[in-house]
């Protein structure tokens, strides 16, 4: 049976800019717009009602007044011109009214006006309620207080319908929601327009960078970029240098390994010649012998090329590739590596330290690759029954790397120069590629750390030939004495 195929994930597509933006903008815009309709509502409400209730309460006085002025025992009657009062004119609704007593019974008044469950018998305080009088909405408005001739107290009641505040209100909020309904769409036609114009300079760089030829990595022009984008295009120039540090070298290992290559493989092939034709056998051993010494030069070649070109592209930056290190441990078991090879070339090769802490913030496998190219440089150029020194020491707020030997040494002209790739000074019998030194500037630049020429004596070893080579590499703590 066959596997069913991997499903196709459809490609996510991206929200544009100016899209978010005026959602960001549009939706609490809504949300406010929604917000302001409740309370334009219930401004319109109490405009429209103001003016109703004022009038109400001068109609509930009236009544009072007229009732103070009678016996509740032999009815109630109004005088003409509060009849005509709650009347109302022509564009008013007529005002009914009631009496009541204590216990809410009817002692004068209209009879159809709803009596609510609780009243409110605060004394000459008008209160006022919403009810509903023959399926039509009415406003309410009552006073308790009101004594008649007897001193008979009584509940005084007046109610209106709610048509005219109604339509009041909705012409209220007609003419304040009317302009915001037109307000509302222009500004967000608007907002879109200048947005889009504000975004102009986006695209001009999208269409700039469209433009661009493949090979093309110079640093993108602001100039015309508005502030906001300048650090965007900052980052961008950053990662355009650091992808052409990258291409350059990259670049320089192909052409250094090309150039490099060529003499060893080609003496490879010249021995590999010979031995075929050889019949002796010492003579195609001495040939092979030969061809086994060019091969490990070819190999520390490379091997040196890829250290090289590591040491190049680290990152001394990123977290992964430093840690906190201790010189010294680092520096004993280094300089043990090297001492069956020093006992080889009749090398007398010493490790000297105060024995405290010396910290530091780095990569420990290039420190190792550093020290191990020092060590090498000076096993290479010192003679036999000659010495090679390694130090582990503080200095001030530094901790350093130090390597001496007895050999040639190096003229001062020429001390600047060692550290150039495939650069060899001339009149040594030594074999080297010339990348020893260039490794180890290389190592020492990402470390922050400083390289220096020292006079070859001391107070313990007065010696006046030799190179005495110092890396000092910042401190990362107080130091501590070494238990």
């Amino acid at each position: 049976m066959f596997a069913d195929p991997v499903p196709h994930r459809p490609r996510r597509r991206h929200a544009t800019l100016l899209g978010r933006i005026l959602l960001w903008m549009i939706v609490p815009l809504f949300v406010l717009w929604s917000i302001g309709i409740v309370i334009t509502y219930f401004i319109s409400l109490n405009i429209a009602n103001s003016p109703y209730d004022r009038t109400l309460s001068s109609h509930l006085r009236l009544l009072r007044h007229e009732v103070e002025q009678q016996r509740l025992a032999q009815g109630v009657t109004l005088s003409e011109s509060a009849r005509t009062v709650l009347a109302g004119g022509a564009d008013e609704s007529a005002t009914s009214w009631q009496i009541l007593d204590a216990n809410g019974h009817l002692l004068a008044g209209d009879p159809g006006i709803p009596t609510p469950e609780n009243w409110g018998y605060d004394i000459d305080q008008i209160r006022f309620r919403n009810a509903t009088q023959n399926h039509q909405s009415i406003r309410m408005a009552y006073i308790w207080g009101g004594r008649d001739q007897d001193g008979t107290g009584f509940l005084a009641v007046v109610a209106e319908p709610a048509e005219a505040r109604a339509t009041l209100q909705q012409e209220i909020l007609t003419g304040m929601l009317t302009p915001q309904l037109i307000i509302l769409p222009l500004a967000a036609m608007l907002a879109g327009l200048g947005l889009t114009q504000g975004l102009e300079p986006l695209s001009l760089l999208q269409e700039h960078m469209r433009r661009r030829k493949p090979n093309d990595l110079s640093p993108i022009r602001d100039d015309l970029a508005p502030s906001e984008i300048v650090p965007l295009i900052a980052s961008m120039n950053n990662v355009l240098q650091r992808l052409s540090d990258s291409i350059d070298s990259q670049r320089r290992f192909v052409a250094n390994a090309a150039h490099q290559l060529k003499t060893p493989l080609a003496g490879i092939r010249t021995q590999c010649e010979l031995a075929l034709r050889e019949q002796e056998p010492e003579r195609m051993r001495d040939s092979l012998q030969q061809l086994i010494t060019g091969s490990q030069r070819a190999t520390r070649l490379v091997n040196q090329l890829l250290l090289l070109a590591r040491a190049e592209s680290i990152d001394p930056t990123q977290p992964r590739t430093t840690e906190l290190l201790d010189l010294l441990p680092l520096a004993e078991a280094v300089t043990l590596e090297w001492v069956e090879t020093a006992l080889r070339r009749h090398i007398d090769l010493g490790f000297e330290s105060p024995g405290e802490v010396l910290p530091t913030f780095g990569n420990a496998v290039m420190i190792r690759e550093l020290l191990n190219n020092l060590i090498d440089n000076a096993l290479l150029y010192t003679p036999p029954g000659g010495q090679v020194t390694v130090r582990a020491l503080p200095e001030g707020d530094r901790v350093c790397l130090e390597v001496q030997d007895s050999g040639p040494g190096i003229p001062p002209d020429e001390q600047s120069r060692v550290f150039d790739r495939f650069y060899r000074i001339l009149g040594h019998g030594a074999e080297g590629s010339g990348l020893g030194l260039a490794i180890v500037r290389e190592v020492a630049e990402h470390h922050h750390a400083t390289i220096a020429f020292l006079p070859p004596g001391n107070h313990r070893d007065p010696v006046s030939a030799g190179t005495r080579l110092r890396v000092s590499f910042p401190r990362d703590d107080a130091p501590r004495t070494r238990s």
